[in-house]
């Protein structure tokens, strides 16, 4: 076992002891805070038989202890998903105890910004962002520190396929919720607060099983909804859907 070591995503700090950490995480690695939750990771061939089905297809088990959390992965340790679905069900869990939420979107920066890619699994969030070139903040999940205007995002590593090219290190502010769809033409239609958080809330990642911090997570999802501009966007092949939002974005064109 290496010696500790602190891993911060956004407010939350982990005091992690592993055999070694898999390099995907190294741009996360931070002092060790005193309030960091204490992670203690194994590798092993096999997964305790008590693993969920769901996290052991994945390649991982998390038991949350009172003073820790406990990963076991199987397998190779060079495999990234095992230890990104880990750290992921970790932030994702504890986020709305510092006021965060993790959200399943990907990410580009505009005036102001970041705008948030928010669209069920299959749309092409991650081709959006990786068409976006230089403009590219997040492939697939974001931390969005705080619930109103001013809050900040971060992107996460947490996806099956990783594209850490597509991931920026920096802290910006939320300058709009972008609901998207495939077009063949870039579109824009403005939504209301209400309507923003209810189409919000589905791709707010949550843990496995129980949620011991719903409510505070349900309340921070409501209050995120109207904390910026949201709109739906038509996403057709390629960059074109960005000039479409800077348009929409420009402070003469939003609607009061």
């Amino acid at each position: 076992m290496s010696a500790p070591v602190g891993l911060r995503f956004g407010p939350i700090a982990l005091r992690v002891e592993a055999p070694g950490l898999h390099p995907l995480l190294a741009p996360y690695l931070a002092d060790v805070a005193a309030d960091a939750r204490r992670v203690v990771v194994a590798v092993a061939a096999a997964l305790p038989p008590e693993t969920p089905a769901a996290t052991a297809e994945v390649g991982f088990a998390l038991v949350a202890h009172p003073d820790h959390d406990a990963v076991t992965l199987r397998g190779d340790p060079a495999r990234p998903t095992p230890w990104l679905a880990a750290f992921c069900e970790i932030v994702a869990r504890d986020a709305p105890t510092r006021g965060a939420l993790l959200i399943h979107a990907g990410a580009v920066t505009v005036a102001g910004g970041v705008a948030l890619l928010v669209a069920a699994p299959g749309v092409g969030k991650t081709t959006a962002v990786r068409a976006a070139g230089a403009r590219a903040f997040a492939s697939n999940a974001v931390l969005v520190d705080g619930a109103a205007a001013g809050a900040l995002v971060r992107a996460m590593p947490f996806t099956r396929e990783p594209a850490p090219e597509l991931e920026s290190t920096a802290a910006l502010p939320l300058a709009a919720l972008a609901y998207v769809r495939r077009a063949e033409a870039p579109t824009v239609e403005w939504i209301k607060g209400s309507a923003a958080t209810m189409l919000l809330m589905p791709h707010v990642t949550r843990p496995r099983g129980d949620d011991p911090h719903a409510r505070a997570r349900t309340l921070l999802a409501l209050a995120l909804g109207g904390a910026a501009p949201a709109l739906r966007l038509g996403l057709p092949w390629g960059p074109g859907y960005l000039g479409a939002l800077d348009a929409a974005l420009h402070p003469t064109t939003i609607p009061v």
